[in-house]
């Protein structure tokens, strides 16, 4: 190995490096908060983050990858707040209902996480990165309770991906009614096994309110 190799495996160059990308980080979603993502350059980016364009590609291959870790880090901030919501809940259909509701509403709230969904044209592992892995763990749970019908996890991870991230696509595009978060639980539902009349009726329960920030 290279004295250079081992430079850069030095702590201190780690941190370094790490600071750099937290900055890239920092700038690109205040920037694509303020101005929207089409607008922003990678020019705009290193400028507002004071680092080069070499230190961009170090860390990053395009703008759209940044949204990657921004979104993660959205919805894993939601899902900690889920969580909290969800504890104490025995019944996995309704933590499900309530988890995808919530994640839809959420969703709509921030233009960012929105833009991500419906217009980034990321590969599928990355989408799913930026929603998050709850809704996987939820549905695990319940199939080990017997809440679910027995299925293939990860044909139903993509499954039910693909199919929320499409609810999101066309509800942003106008296709969708205002009961879009109702509906998409109630088929998520009805896709692991719970009957019509069930999944209808948990679908439409109140939806209890997230706790502040956890």
């Amino acid at each position: 190995m290279t004295i250079t190799d081992e430079a850069l495996k030095s702590p201190r160059v780690q941190r370094k490096r790490e600071r750099a990308r937290q900055r890239i980080l920092q700038a690109a979603e205040q920037l694509m908060r303020t101005h929207g993502v089409d607008t922003v350059t990678i020019q705009d980016i290193t400028d507002a983050a004071d680092v080069g364009h070499g230190t961009f590609y170090t860390h990053f291959k395009t703008k759209m990858d940044v949204l990657v870790p921004i979104c993660e880090e959205t919805a894993k901030a939601h899902t900690r707040r889920l969580d909290h919501l969800t504890a104490d809940m025995e019944d996995a259909a309704e933590v499900v209902s309530i988890s995808t509701r919530h994640l839809l509403h959420a969703i709509e709230k921030d233009p960012l996480w929105t833009w991500f969904l419906c217009n980034s044209k990321l590969p599928m592992d990355d989408l799913r990165r930026g929603i998050g892995g709850s809704g996987a763990r939820d549905v695990r749970r319940g199939v080990e309770k017997g809440r679910f019908a027995p299925l293939s996890e990860a044909i139903a991870e993509s499954y039910l991906l693909g199919a929320l991230i499409g609810v999101v696509r066309e509800h942003f595009a106008g296709i969708h009614e205002e009961n879009t978060a109702e509906e998409a639980a109630r088929l998520t539902l009805r896709t692991l096994g719970v009957t019509d009349d069930e999944a209808r009726q948990i679908a439409h329960r109140p939806l209890p309110p997230l706790p502040t920030e956890i």
